[in-house]
Parts: structure tokens; C-alpha cells; sequence
């Protein structure tokens, strides 16, 4: 008998799938709303351990869905901050390189070792959330670098490719990863960081996701998971996003840090198949 292949294996929709894709697709939309993250180190275990697909699909289908939200959450938080030109120039500078980079990690995910990645992403995460924790709690701040001039772009491009790429393998919008940088890197306070986080994550899950669909991981119910999925994630936005101006800094601060240690445990226990 010919062995069902990952794609062959993947079970119409259903009542039940339908259910989780929206209850799970709200939750981490209204995170992604408050805090400006793309919640897909959230639903990856779900996609994984609750609907069944195999971890590699699993990662096109989770940018779908974080397409949705990021472009939702942009929508919702852009008019809350007031931009220098300075920020316009990080944000384009990070987003075109981020382009490149996510399809180069989605086209690697079938090839590169995931399991060295996905441990030293699981590493970071676990450092800069204990950090961010400290600094909540402490209510101080600290900056590890503040670069002017061409070596802050040549600097951003860098951390945003190597973010785009990590990106594209584990199948998420990286703004767990960019925010902290952002923050500690180019002294963009927690707000505004989260915002601009969302807008480089545009271009970064949509170039992840076209490249998915183009090499056939991204099946049409696979498709329609994540359109369901992504239309709650959308709701959620929306109530995540109107919190922001009423929320204190260091309350996001604190929850990014917590969420950060949360979607390490999620990274850690999520099976590689």
C-alpha cells in the first residue's frame, strides 16, 4: 500500500476543528492586539496537538493566519502613536529585508534542522522574557545599544533578517523575537515597538505564507482552517488593540514577558513531526 503523505493526511473540516480554530484564534488575536505579537508560537501547539498537522504544514498555515492579525493590528494601533521619520525609515529598512528573509526560511523549513533553531530561539525567548520581567516588576529600563546613522540601518537589516529567517522556518510572525529587540537594541519604547513590530511582520508572514502556498503545503482545507481561524483572530484584534492606550507600559512589558517564558514551555513540548 502507498504510505499516506503529510498532505494525504490531513482530515476535512468539522464542526469540532471549526470550534477550536475560532475560540484559539480569538484568544491569541486579542493577545496580539494588547501586545503587538503575532501569537503564532500559541497556535502552533494548537495546530499541532489539537487538529492533527504535522508540524512542517503546520507553520504555512500558521502565517495565514498571522496575515490576518497583523494586518488587523497595524489597522487598529497605527493612529494611536505619533512617528519620526526615524521610525518610518526602521520599519521600511526592517520590513524589506524581511521579505527575503522569511522565504528563505520557509524554503528551507523541509531542509534545515529545525531542532537546533528551535532550541536556540527557545534559549532567547527564555532570557530576554525573565529580562523583561525584572525590568517590569523593578520598573526600571535599560538599553543594550542606541546606534545612529548608517550603522542603525546596517544593524536593523541584520537582526531583521535573522529574524525573518527564524521566522520562516518555525512558521511565525517573529514578534516575540523583533519586539525585545526593538526595545533594547533601537530604544523604541514598548508601544511603539509592538506597532512597529506588526508592520514588519506584514511583509515577513506574507512572503512566508505565498511561498507555502506556491510549494503545496498549504491544502484548500488547510486554507480554510486558517481563513476561520483568522477571522477570530481578527475580533480578537480588535479587543486587544482598544486596551493599549489605557494599558501602563510596564504592564505590557511585564505580559510580553510572561508570554515570552509561556511560548518557550509551548516551543519545548510541541512534537517535531
Amino acid at each position: 500500500m502507498r504510505r499516506l503523505s503529510d498532505i494525504d493526511a490531513i482530515q476535512p473540516l468539522t464542526v469540532r476543528t471549526g470550534a477550536i480554530a475560532v475560540t484559539f484564534g480569538f484568544v491569541t488575536g486579542a493577545a496580539a492586539g494588547l501586545i503587538g505579537v503575532g501569537g503564532g508560537e500559541f497556535r502552533i501547539p494548537v495546530l499541532v496537538q489539537l487538529l492533527g498537522f504535522p508540524l512542517k504544514l503546520a507553520g504555512g498555515v500558521n502565517l495565514v493566519i498571522g496575515l490576518f492579525t497583523v494586518l488587523l493590528g497595524v489597522f487598529r494601533r497605527w493612529g494611536q502613536h505619533s512617528w519620526t521619520r526615524d521610525d518610518l525609515v526602521l520599519m521600511a529598512v526592517m520590513g524589506a529585508v524581511s521579505i527575503a528573509g522569511a522565504a528563505l526560511g520557509a524554503l528551507g523549513r523541509g531542509k534545515l534542522p529545525s531542532r537546533p533553531l528551535k532550541w536556540f530561539v527557545c534559549a532567547y525567548l527564555i532570557a530576554v522574557g525573565l529580562w523583561m520581567l525584572y525590568e517590569a516588576i523593578a520598573h526600571v529600563e535599560h538599553t543594550l545599544a542606541e546606534p545612529s546613522g548608517v550603522a542603525r540601518w546596517l544593524l536593523a537589516a541584520a537582526v531583521a533578517f535573522a529574524i525573518a529567517v527564524a521566522s520562516g522556518v518555525l512558521g511565525v510572525a517573529g514578534g516575540e523575537m523583533r519586539i525585545p529587540a526593538l526595545l533594547y537594541l533601537f530604544s523604541v519604547p514598548i508601544k511603539e515597538a509592538g506597532t512597529l513590530s506588526l508592520m514588519v511582520s506584514v511583509p515577513t508572514v506574507a512572503a512566508g505564507a505565498v511561498t507555502d502556498r506556491y510549494m503545496g503545503r498549504i491544502t484548500n482545507v488547510m486554507l480554510m482552517v486558517a481563513v476561520l481561524m483568522g477571522a477570530a483572530s481578527a475580533v480578537g484584534v480588535l479587543f486587544g488593540a482598544a486596551l493599549v492606550p489605557s494599558t501602563h507600559p510596564e504592564i505590557i512589558k511585564g505580559l510580553l514577558g510572561l508570554i515570552l517564558l509561556v511560548a518557550t514551555v509551548h516551543l519545548t513540548v510541541t512534537p517535531e513531526r
